[in-house]
């Protein structure tokens, strides 16, 4: 069994939020635990001077989610981080802090914004990488229709996956990109005709 000195111990390991969650269930908890609570609360100001701390803490906390929530609103429009950092101002956190929270959110979301992005170079080589994909995976479900006779969910789904990682491969973007979704498809169900294709004209190698 725990003893006091045991309990003062892990207590003081303990952050405010944990503390705090101490505190408002001490009913449930031993007499040597809420002795122990009670002597570490005291060495750390009380009651009031942890609620103060937490306070002080949700308030930085929401400072920041404020910077974050503004940086990737205008990252995502295509405003430079730069631009965000000289028009974005706060009486809690320093420059230092704003900044770092700027650069990380508001590149971020440039690259979310750029990997969404559909121009002429996205579907031309959404084009392409579809062409590609289309050849792998088409030689892919071929061999399972040939070999096997039939083709399974697993299998349908790795050719899916050829598809699509291809066409990733070849766009540098992700299944977010209209272009890159819809070539992925397009590969995806002319792989399956060219695996039925090939059944037709091979036979099942038994």
């Amino acid at each position: 069994m725990l003893t006091v000195k045991d309990f003062i111990a892990k207590y003081e390991t303990y952050s405010d939020e944990e503390l705090y969650v101490v505190y408002i269930n001490v009913d449930n908890y031993s007499e040597e635990a809420a002795e122990a609570l009670s002597i570490v609360m005291a060495k750390q100001g009380g009651y009031k001077s942890l609620i103060e701390r937490l306070e002080a803490k949700a308030v930085i906390e929401n400072e920041k989610q404020r910077i974050a929530q503004e940086a990737t609103k205008l990252g995502l429009g295509g405003v430079d981080a730069a631009f965000i950092k000289n028009t974005t101002n706060s009486t809690i956190l320093s420059t230092g802090e704003v900044n770092e929270i700027i650069e990380t959110n508001a590149v971020k979301a440039a690259s979310q914004a750029e990997d969404k992005k559909v121009n002429a170079d996205t579907i031309f080589k959404s084009l392409v990488g579809g062409g590609m994909a289309s050849l792998a995976g088409g030689a892919f479900t071929s061999l399972q229709f040939i070999y096997f006779g039939a083709t399974s969910a697993l299998m349908i789904t790795g050719t899916a996956l050829i598809c699509y990682a291809v066409v990733k491969l070849v766009t540098k973007k992700s299944y977010n990109n209209t272009a890159v979704l819809l070539a992925s498809f397009v590969a995806f169900i002319i792989s399956c005709l060219l695996g039925y294709g090939s059944l037709y004209i091979f036979g099942y190698l038994r």
